[in-house]
């Protein structure tokens, strides 16, 4: 009669869902670690991330077309497909050297704060997903900047990454130019 026991229905229905259950906490147990896209580069040497979310292109430097009476920041302006964009160098807002045009330099199209700009970079590594439980906080923030600007590092083989927060970047009173054009 035993063997009869293994094929009640009520003892089979009992297994399986014992089973099931068993199924659902061991998946509840091993969670899938949660990532994000960074765009990777370099700039002065040290190599940043910025979120893929902010990112809408990457593009060879084309024609740079200086602008007159404006911040250091701001290198001038490249048509892009019909679209005139302002060409943003990151170096003196980060407190790094150098001035001149990098040979082989990209633009990372971004968009962020309400603000489109091309972030002028030495190099783009390419795209890295990135754990969020790697994210270490700043260690400090970068020259001149309060440390919202940075959301976070990440160490490596690579080296140090630095993870920027576009928002609070492109928020700054530098980027903002009212309707006067002021």
């Amino acid at each position: 009669m035993d063997e009869r026991k293994g094929y009640e229905i009520g003892h089979v229905l009992r297994e399986m869902r014992q089973e099931y259950w068993r199924g659902i906490e061991e998946a509840s147990e091993s969670r899938v670690a949660e990532t994000r896209d960074y765009v990777v580069f370099r700039l002065g040497g040290e190599r940043y991330g910025l979120p893929s979310a902010v990112a809408r292109e990457v593009v060879r430097m084309p024609r740079l077309v200086p602008v007159p009476r404006v911040g250091e920041y701001i290198r001038g302006v490249v048509n892009l497909r019909g679209q005139i964009v302002a060409v943003t160098d990151l170096r003196p807002l980060f407190g790094l050297k150098g001035r001149e045009l990098p040979a082989g330099g990209r633009l990372v199209v971004v968009e962020a704060a309400g603000l489109t700009t091309a972030l002028l970079v030495e190099m783009v590594e390419g795209i890295r997903g990135i754990e969020v439980e790697a994210v270490e906080p700043p260690t400090e923030g970068l020259a001149g900047f309060p440390r919202e600007a940075v959301e976070g590092q990440v160490g490596g083989e690579d080296g140090l990454l630095i993870l920027l927060n576009m928002e609070h970047i492109l928020a700054r009173p530098e980027f903002v130019v009212d309707q006067k054009g002021e």
